[in-house]
């Protein structure tokens, strides 16, 4: 018998569920560039489309890897065997998703690169693969025993209003340093032009259309629209004279 679940608690439920799944693969595909999870449920099964940069890393030798994880989530959540599967799929647009510039922010850092560097190096690949604007922020003791924010930025970015969730990428990250944690935050603006879910404009983008080439006139001319006199007037005249 199946249990009836309102659709408040359905969709809190499916909320939680997508949080934990994020979190976990968050934490276990950090190194194969994790950039997103996406979750289809169909009447026979539930598939999890696993987005990162390197998804050769996340199938494993002969599709090892992706089955161990599969395991997992399937005892977590108490699936039937079968009735949830996980597919890898690779992120097209690498310097385009926040997630991704964020991870190799994470991993520059981790690896003792100098932090102006890193956040100049992200900076100047995503505007190099078509994004309007970039900000890249990192948070936390850089240098002194006081903490600070350093901001870098390039391109046009926008803060406020609704076209904030149409075209700004967010992502967040935490760095564990020696001398404390550093948090990393990147925001990338799409192209609106290129935008492929949502409006391809701004609202207060403005498109001034040029006006059509006319011809010239050369030769002033009058056009006599007065009706044409027939040949009957004259004859009609003259019976009634």
């Amino acid at each position: 018998m199946v249990a009836l679940i309102s659709k408040k608690r359905k969709l809190v439920a499916d909320g939680v569920f997508y949080a934990e799944l994020n979190e976990f693969f968050t934490r276990e595909l950090a190194e194969e560039g994790y950039s997103g999870v996406e979750v289809r449920v169909t009447p026979t099964k539930t598939e999890v489309i696993i987005r990162a940069t390197r998804t050769q890393d996340v199938l494993g030798e002969n599709g090892r890897r992706i089955n161990e994880l599969t395991l997992l989530v399937q005892k977590r959540f108490k699936y039937a065997p079968g009735a949830i599967v996980l597919y890898a799929e690779r992120v097209q647009d690498r310097g385009l998703s926040a997630v991704a510039q964020a991870e190799s922010m994470k991993f520059k850092l981790l690896n003792g690169l100098a932090i102006r560097r890193a956040a100049y190096g992200v900076v100047r690949y995503v505007m190099e693969s078509g994004a309007k604007g970039c900000e890249v922020v990192v948070s936390g003791k850089l240098r002194a025993a006081r903490a600070k924010a350093m901001k870098f930025s390039d391109g046009f970015l926008i803060h406020s209003g609704q076209p904030v969730n149409d075209f700004i990428d967010v992502a967040t990250r935490h760095v564990l340093m020696r001398q404390g944690v550093l948090g990393i935050k990147v925001k990338i603006m799409r192209d609106p032009a290129t935008n492929k879910a949502g409006p391809k404009a701004l609202p207060d983008a403005v498109t001034i259309v040029e006006p059509k080439d006319e011809e010239p006139i050369l030769v002033a001319s009058v056009n006599d629209y007065r009706p044409a006199e027939t040949a009957e007037e004259p004859a009609v005249a003259e019976a009634t004279a």
